[in-house]
């Protein structure tokens, strides 16, 4: 496992004036990391981790407070989540309801915060210029919250928003009423987000005794990461943090849990496309000495297309999802698989669930797996920690449940662990008589009775026939390539073929990000072939002529890395990031499946089946639902009307040869680009291209280029009626593409309107209180371009939502904004630019967009100039151009207000 990430965290390794306090090795591949950790508890009790990154440009801080939905009482609960949402209504030097996020977005940061079960988690990433303003922002957020109660009388009703757009997320319903069936006393049984009643009854007096309890020193981790020093960190925190008086923790509990000693059932029905079977078995709380088992078990039943379910239990007459993990959470453990399907395959999904979870229960899992399993974690591990938030999270996490050090003991725990530890756990915690089975169907299914659930169970258990997996010896990784030796421009280059190659080092950690991107695709599709290029994607991955499906997955995931799929209006392609080690497998590996697939049968049939499954599930999404609704009517009978993953009888209607001439049609080094950006020379990758994609074909048959589309004449309203929480509003005003002039200030608009800053959230959810989920924001083509809306309000107040998104964008030209708001908006994108672009991964994405639109490899920089320089008359100038009532495009998905 070793061979797979033992480099990752060399450059990422800094040299801090104050190492860590008395770091003592964990033997893990993290010590050079955890090395460059100062921990420190300042005098009041507060826990400090300060990790130097210099050169990063950018800081997260990560306050980490131990207190959850676990720690409120019955008759208040949601009120930990209600008091996160306060976090940003005001505090003592930052007194405005949108304040804190004003005033951070004015030094270009990004906020966002979560609430779970035993925790709460606020985040600010920001320019390293901003770090001191960013931390004050932050510490008197939490050391002097307001609790206004007008502005708690308002948040009360976006958090109920919040709670009905998840009454709508068949996912999320599904699994916490599995909860609640599983659980007869243990306060995860609650719906997490609290009651509407309740909600509405929370006044000042709840939140303050929750903050004076709970939010004291002792009980908070404030974690610091990225480009500043030690000792500029520790000076900044004496004057913050360290003012947070001790007080008296007080951590209530609830009651805890009695052993599970029967199978239980539980089921309801709603307005869904597809059915969800949700399975959990009670495990262990957070810390115990199988819990790490229990996250190997998860992944080697349902992380990747290696996975037993993913090879067992998805198919046509199966299940569309499968997944499975392990939750530790303070004193509880809930073990869940997860599975989605067409309804009528309800009794096959269960059947193959469980007779998975039997298999490896008796024969537990072959060594093959295990190294796979390991290599996937340890590589998650570590590529999550790319970012200076990642490495936040993860080290006040890892300090919150272990100490921050058990980031390195886990992975050594890890690698010690073997097939009978993990055999170990599934027998003691797996067993059908521990087992709770959740159902959530659409309207109308038939009905199962607890004592017909526990009969079919027991029935399937006692039938099964089960033989041992089959191991599979560990693929090559091969040679490493030299590394960078510096950050440097971007190069363009050409291969002997005329493919374009982009090559951008990037000196840092041993990581290699590649994709290879072909313009055209969905552009060249119409209703009656909607969705093929998406399905030619996913049958590539089906098979090669040198590898069978289970073998591609095999090698790429053995390399601690998956192939994945980019499928845009323009251009479409495959990506990867990989240790730089290992890129030149990687890079043949992916070659393969753009170079030689053989789109066999039953690939085709399987892949079918998973498309029409997404699409199924696109019709549950508040959000993908309207913009397909918007698209189509925006766009009228233009490609980019299609959604990407076409409509189900477009897509059972592919046949092979469609997806051969397709493959043929567009996969050619004519449009072709290549991008690797990463720890890797010029020379290299150059190199390493020529020999994998140098033998892609020239085009043989001509392209016609369509002319852009024209749209609406006139206004456009459509509406689809369903029996759900909320009504989805979504609205489109024709703009530009990419490369018009107006663009930039279109793009800057999306900042003045959208975000936790945002004109468009103060108004609609801050004052108004209509939507937890409010954004704005252009959405460009090639060849045209619009500028979005989207709003989810409570279904009775539809007709007001509606009415108030639309003068929302009418007031832009005149009152709506004023040159404050543009000069924040301005340091925003500016801050956020350089937050987005900490990665390979997103620096291949950026380049590859800039590529495919013909905008030039500069093209960000470029923006950042021409951004800075927008004027606040421009910017009215533009509004009152673009926004016509006339030109609206709308489209509602309209929920049912007796819900």
């Amino acid at each position: 496992m070793k061979l797979i990430v033992r480099l990752l965290l060399l450059a990422m390794m800094t040299t801090s004036a104050l190492a860590a306090n008395d770091f003592e090795p964990t033997g893990s591949v993290l010590d050079p990391f955890l090395a460059e950790v100062h921990r420190e508890v300042l005098p009041n009790g507060l826990t400090v981790l300060i990790r130097p990154q210099p050169g990063t440009g950018v800081v997260a801080i990560n306050t980490w407070v131990k207190a959850g939905y676990f720690h409120e009482p019955d008759e208040i609960a949601g009120m930990a989540h209600l008091f996160e949402h306060m976090f940003f209504k005001g505090s003592k030097k930052f007194p405005g309801a949108e304040q804190i996020s004003t005033e951070l977005s004015r030094v270009g940061g990004q906020t966002n915060a979560g609430t779970i079960y035993d925790s709460t988690n606020y985040y600010f990433v920001l320019p390293r210029e901003g770090f001191e303003r960013g931390l004050e922002i932050q510490a008197d957020a939490i050391i002097n919250p307001l609790f206004d109660p007008e502005e708690l009388d308002k948040e009360s009703e976006v958090v109920i928003e919040e709670s009905n757009r998840k009454l709508d997320n068949p996912p999320a319903v599904s699994m916490e009423r599995m909860f609640e069936t599983a659980f007869t006393k243990h306060r995860i049984r609650r719906w997490r987000i609290g009651s509407n009643e309740v909600l509405r009854a929370i006044d000042r007096d709840d939140l303050i005794a929750f903050f004076e309890t709970l939010y004291r020193p002792e009980n908070i981790i404030v974690t610091i990461t990225g480009d500043v020093s030690v000792e500029q960190a520790l000076e900044a925190l004496e004057t913050t943090f360290a003012q947070l008086p001790k007080g008296a923790l007080k951590k209530e509990r609830g009651a805890a849990e009695p052993p599970q000693k029967e199978f239980r059932y539980g089921r309801s029905s709603a307005d869904i496309q597809q059915g969800y079977s949700v399975m959990g078995w009670h495990t262990v709380g957070v810390g115990h000495e199988d819990e790490l088992a229990l996250e190997v078990l998860g992944s080697i039943l349902g992380t990747g297309r290696s996975s037993r379910f993913y090879r067992h239990v998805l198919g046509p007459d199966a299940a569309s999802t499968a997944n499975a993990f392990n939750w530790s959470i303070e004193d509880v453990g809930i073990f869940v698989v997860q599975a989605s399907f067409d309804e009528k395959n309800r009794t096959e999904v269960d059947r193959r669930l469980l007779r998975e979870i039997e298999r490896i229960r008796k024969f537990g899992p072959t060594g093959y797996e295990m190294q796979l399993a390991k290599n996937g974690q340890e590589s998650s591990t570590i590529l999550g920690m790319q970012s200076v938030l990642g490495q936040a999270q993860a080290l006040s996490y890892a300090e919150a449940n272990y100490g921050y050090r058990a980031i390195g003991t886990r992975l050594v725990e890890l690698e010690k662990m073997t097939a009978e530890d993990v055999q170990r756990v599934a027998r003691k915690y797996l067993s059908p008589d521990r087992l709770t089975l959740y159902h959530y169907t659409p309207e109308e299914a038939p009905a199962l009775t607890p004592a017909e659930a526990r009969e079919f169970v027991t029935g399937v258990i006692a039938g099964a026939k089960l033989e041992k997996e089959a191991d599979f010896e560990a693929p090559a990784v091969g040679k490493p390539l030299s590394p960078a030796k510096a950050a440097a421009e971007p190069v363009e280059l050409k291969l002997s073929n005329g493919a374009t190659l982009v090559v951008e080092e990037r000196s840092g950690a041993p990581v290699v990000s590649a994709g290879v991107y072909f313009r055209g695709g969905r552009i060249g599709e119409n209703s009656s072939i909607a969705g093929i290029t998406s399905l030619t994607q996913r049958v590539m991955r089906r098979g090669t002529k040198t590898r069978t499906a289970e073998q591609l997955n095999r090698d790429i995931e053995f390399l601690g890395t998956q192939i994945g799929t980019t499928t845009q209006p323009d251009y479409f392609g495959f990506d990867l990031t990989i240790l730089g080690r290992s890129f030149p497998a990687g890079a043949e590996i992916l070659a393969d499946v753009v170079m030689n697939p053989v789109f066999p049968e039953e690939g085709i049939v399987e892949e079918k089946h998973q498309q029409k499954a997404s699409i199924k599930r696109s019709f549950d999404s508040s959000v993908q639902r309207p913009f397909q609704l918007l698209y189509s009517s925006f766009y009228g009978n233009h490609p980019y009307a299609l959604p990407s993953d076409g409509y189900e009888l477009s897509v059972e209607a592919i046949s092979k040869d469609d997806l051969q001439a397709w493959w043929r049609q567009w996969v050619v080094a004519d449009d072709a680009l290549i991008v690797v950006v990463g720890d890797i020379t010029a020379a290299d990758a150059r190199k390493v291209a020529e020999t994998h994609f140098g033998k892609l074909p020239k085009r043989t048959t001509a392209v016609r280029r369509l002319p852009a589309p024209t749209p609406p004449p006139a206004p456009v309203v459509t509406v689809e009626s369903r029996q759900k929480k909320q009504s989805a509003i979504a609205v489109a005003y024709p703009a530009v593409p990419m490369s018009h002039r107006d663009w930039p200030r279109l793009r800057l608009l999306q900042n003045v309107t959208s975000g936790l800053a945002g004109t468009f959230f103060a108004e609609l959810r801050g004052k108004r209180s209509l939507a937890y989920t409010v954004f704005a924001g252009e959405s460009a083509r090639k060849d045209a371009g619009t500028f979005i809306g989207y709003l989810a309000s409570d279904a009775s107040k539809e007709a007001e939502a509606k009415k108030a998104l639309v003068e929302e964008f009418d007031r832009l030209d005149e009152g709506g904004m004023n040159e404050e708001d543009i000069e924040r908006a301005k340091a925003y994108f500016a801050g956020s630019t350089r937050i987005s672009l900490q990665t390979n991964a997103s620096h291949v994405d950026d380049l590859a967009e800039a590529w495919m639109m013909e905008l030039g490899l500069d093209f960000t920089d470029r923006l950042l100039g021409t951004v800075s320089e927008i004027t606040f008359e421009e910017m009215t100038d533009v509004a009152s151009r673009y926004f016509d009532d006339e030109l609206l495009t709308m489209a509602v998905v309209s929920g049912n207000a007796a819900q």
